[in-house]
């Protein structure tokens, strides 16, 4: 310290003090004024380069570093002659603000006139940090009960406030074994900073940073768009970085991949930056901290690739149709170069690089070009799809790490939206809403197909070609091109001699392609024949779609079998991990034979609807399908291998769920299954053929299958094989067969006992039933449909099956048209688990029986000589608990709250 300055301002006597302020404060309580002779002052400490003039200072010791040091204040005063000494605490709401200035705690004082001689500083531990005179204005003067603030300078260090933005500086190479990285990647940084006068560096630490996408003020200077402006993204800093005033540079940071700012992406030095000024208790906003982004990293050879094939394939006319990005949509490159990979269609890895590409309704035209062979970090790539039209949305859900759960359901889109069904939708309306109705049943969905998708020979692009330089792209997991006019020759063009892969195509093989488990070739109708060589080869295909491609086809050979035979012919890479084939809506006459097919050992869901197979071949006991589609062709017999155990398999059946071959011309149920067996498939689907007969007569084994479906076939008798092999049927249609007899005993045993909840025998000439049909022999009997059959007797067994809920025996008509039933059956109201019963479009007349308040469902209508008195169920109607389907016309009587014309 100062010894002379110190001895100058302070040396007083502490008596000398205290009588002097004895002198000031004395006075006794009866001299006492009306009027208070006390006021207050505050001083207020404020850095010498903020106040309005500065003024020159002696310090202690240098500069005082930061306000917020100063804990006390001793300010040494005069008054009347006296010298006064007062130690204050100091006071500010926190560090920074301190920067703005100390305030004292109050001082109580006499009224009158003081003079600030000077002041200490204290740290918090007493010691002395700053002593400086009062400067000018020091003079001040107190009032009663006023509060007066006494200014005073401290020559502090000057310090403002600063605010980064994290901007990009593109360079056209990087130090060796630093990766690029996108500028969207950074989460936090280090900054340090370099005084220009001093040469002081300063670090301010982990700052998180956010990712913000903005437009500059002009457009890029090649864009054909002059009236929108180029887009642009920087990061801007979350932190208020306080420095010392002077002018600064960036010297280096160091950026985080993750906001704790642990994971280092980058440490660099920066060798040129913008300035920046720092000013006392100033901000200055958006200091430019600029962040190397190379421009020959790969991820941006990916963007430059990207505008490559927009170009080259009319992408200045592209217009998006679908439901994935906005209607209309095409690709932007009016923004910088980092930014040219966000667009519709396309997703990026966290490095910047092309995961997926995606132009599935934009109406592309040509061919790939060679700048495909870029993208080598590919997982998909779809130049349309099966689903364009009817949303589009089958990359919503991709990701990087796709589940298995995932790209199982990407592999069964197209049998979900367009082949899998319910054959219960076969059943009666009646029935359906019986099943339906019951929360313990499994529900039947529509499985009706959208018209909304791609109709067969509708074109959504103009693509004829895919660069050979695809097969650079050894990572890509999925394939796919639909809707498109591309011929077999266009499946792979020949590298250009001017692209930079044109000198290792040689070198390519798709046996590298190891991880392309998924290929589309969909609605091609000018493809002559499969890119067989390709497929051939792939090591791990597991699902192949080239439904609808009927170009695939010539007058004297099936072209489609001999693609088939090929690719899983003896030298296939893939024959047995293929696990999902879509053949449909082809021409394919016949399949290959046997010793081909039971290589596909994988093979789980076969799809060959809609074409025109008249022979088949088995795949024998080892290839254990799960779903198979045979529907729409011309197949007369389903053959079958024999194994070491005798029994004949046309596949292994153990873990079937779904066996439709509806829409054909078969004359036998094929003895194919095997209704001992521990495996219960889920539907077999032999409706709409020409059945009336089970293959091998009473050697026919039965089917194991929870669902059989032959609506629509021959049978004239009851087929009673299937209950005397113990079918675990629980669902049978047999509707629309022109089934006259039903054999006594034909449905004794296991099957009606503890299986069969639906049956559905309408659209048949059946006129009576047997005691078959009695509670003893069907006691789980759900639901039974007798509609549109002859019968002219009430058939009243069923009503004695407790479990029975819903009954249909509507419009009974005779070979000439006649209603035939007139019958009613008495003691309806005795079933008391009969919810829904259906009479209606019959001939009954009056009726003089109870009407059961347990049936919810009642329909009547289309009986018109009906005389009825439903008094016993009108206040349930009145409830809303029990609905009458009737005719206005008809004659029911006590109940007012219908509404029946007069």
């Amino acid at each position: 310290m100062n010894k002379k300055l110190y001895s100058i301002l302070f040396f007083v006597p502490l008596i000398v003090c205290l009588l002097a302020m004895t002198v000031v404060t004395g006075c006794s309580d009866d001299d006492e004024p009306l009027q208070s002779t006390y006021g207050y002052v505050q001083f207020r400490l404020l850095k010498s380069a903020s106040m309005d003039k500065g003024t020159t200072t002696r310090a202690v010791t240098d500069k005082l570093d930061k306000l917020n040091d100063a804990q006390k204040v001793k300010v040494v005063m005069q008054y009347n002659g006296s010298t006064i000494t007062q130690t204050l605490l100091l006071n500010a709401y926190n560090a920074e603000n301190a920067e703005f200035g100390l305030r004292s705690d109050k001082l109580k004082l006499l009224t009158g006139t003081y003079t600030v001689i000077g002041y200490y500083l204290y740290d918090k531990l007493d010691n002395v940090l700053y002593a400086g005179p009062a400067g000018e204005n020091n003079a001040f003067a107190i009032v009663s009960d006023g509060l007066h603030t006494q200014n005073l300078s401290v020559d502090a260090v000057a310090r403002g406030m600063v605010t980064f933005k994290l901007v990009k500086d593109f360079v056209k190479t990087r130090a060796t074994g630093e990766e690029a990285y996108p500028l969207s990647n950074i989460l936090a940084i280090d900054i340090t900073v370099k005084n220009l006068f001093t040469q002081e560096l300063t670090t301010i630490k982990s700052i998180r940073v956010k990712y913000v996408e903005d437009f500059t003020d002009k457009p890029a200077e090649d864009y054909v768009d002059a009236d929108r402006n180029q887009e642009t993204s920087y990061m801007e800093c979350d932190t208020v970085a306080w420095l010392k005033a002077g002018t600064y540079q960036i010297s280096s940071y160091t950026t985080y991949s993750d906001k704790k700012a642990k994971n280092v992406l980058e440490v660099a030095t920066v060798q040129t930056s913008k300035s920046f000024v720092v000013k006392d208790n100033e901000v200055t906003k958006d200091a430019e901290v600029p962040v190397r982004l190379d421009e020959t990293a790969e991820y941006i050879k990916d963007y430059i690739a990207l505008k490559a094939i927009w170009t080259k394939m009319d992408g200045q006319n592209w217009k998006y149709y679908g439901e994935s990005s906005p209607m209309g949509a095409n690709w932007n490159f009016n923004k910088d170069i980092d930014l040219w990979g966000n667009q519709p269609g396309v997703q990026l890895l966290d490095n910047g690089r092309v995961a997926l590409l995606s132009l599935a309704g934009f109406g592309a035209k040509g061919v790939v070009p060679d700048e495909i062979g870029q993208l080598t970090e590919l997982r998909i790539l779809s130049l349309g799809t099966h689903d364009e039209k009817l949303g589009g949305r089958l990359f919503d859900n991709y990701s990087v790490n796709m589940s298995e759960e995932q790209r199982k359901a990407m592999r069964m889109d197209y049998d979900t939206k367009f082949l899998s069904k319910d054959a219960r939708e076969d059943l009666s309306g009646i029935l359906r809403k019986g099943i339906n109705d019951n929360p313990k049943m499994k529900p039947i969905k529509s499985s009706r197909i959208s018209t909304k998708d791609v109709q067969f020979g509708v074109l959504t692009n103009g693509i004829t070609g895919v660069s050979k330089a695809l097969m650079r792209l050894t990572k890509l997991e999925q394939f796919f091109i639909a809707n498109s006019p591309i011929r077999s020759d266009g499946f792979f063009v020949e590298v250009k001699p001017d692209s930079p892969y044109y000198e290792e195509q040689d070198e390519w093989k798709w046996e590298d392609m190891t991880t392309l488990t998924d290929i589309e070739i969909y609605n091609c109708p000018n493809l002559e024949t499969l890119p067989v060589k390709m497929l051939k080869n792939l090591p791990e295909l597991v699902s192949l779609n080239v439904a609808r491609n009927p170009g695939i086809y010539a007058e004297d050979r099936d072209v489609l079998k001999e693609n088939w035979e090929e690719i899983i012919g003896d030298d296939s890479k893939c024959a047995d991990k293929i696990q999902l084939l879509y053949l449909g809506y082809n021409k394919l006459k016949e399949f290959p034979e046997y010793d081909l097919l039971k290589k596909m050992k994988k093979l789980s869901l076969l799809d060959c609807t809609n074409n025109e197979i008249e022979t088949l071949h088995p795949f024998g006991k080892e290839v254990k399908l799960m779903k198979v589609y045979l529907d729409n062709n011309k197949i007369t017999k389903i053959p079958s291998v024999e194994e070491d155990n005798g029994l004949k398999y046309f596949f292994g059946w153990n873990d079937v769920e779904n066996f439709s071959c509806s829409n054909n011309l078969l004359t036998e149920v094929p003895n194919i299954f095997n209704a001992k067996s521990d495996f219960v498939m889920g539907t077999v689907d032999f409706s709409n053929n020409l059945i009336d007969k089970f293959e091998d007569g009473e050697d026919h084994r039965g089917i194991n299958a929870s669902t059989v479906n032959l609506h629509h076939n021959k049978f004239k008798v009851f087929p009673k094989l299937l209950f005397e092999k113990e079918s675990p049927m629980q669902t049978l249609n047999l509707s629309s067969n022109g089934m006259t007899t039903i054999p006594k005993g034909a449905l004794k045993g296991k099957t009606s006992l503890e299986y069969l909840t639906s049956l559905d025998l309408t659209y048949n000439k059946l006129s009576s039933l047997t005691d078959d049909f009695y509670v003893i022999n069907m006691p789980v009997l759900y639901g039974l449909d007798l509609s549109y059959n002859q019968f002219s007797k009430f058939p009243t067994q069923p009503l004695s099956i407790n479990y029975l809920v819903v009954f249909g025996i509507r419009h009974q008509r005779d070979d000439n048209g006649n209603r035939t039933l007139r019958e009613w059956p008495t003691g309806l109201y005795k079933n008391p688990s009969l919810k829904a019963f259906y009479i209606g479009s019959n001939d009954l007349r009056k009726i003089d029986d109870t009407i059961s308040p347990t049936i919810l469902m009642f329909e009547i209508k289309d009986n018109p000589n009906i005389s009825i008195d439903i008094s016993d169920v009108c206040p349930y109607i009145k409830a809303g608990r029990y609905t009458l389907v009737y005719d206005k016309s008809q004659d029911i009587r006590g109940c007012d709250a219908l509404d029946l014309g007069k």
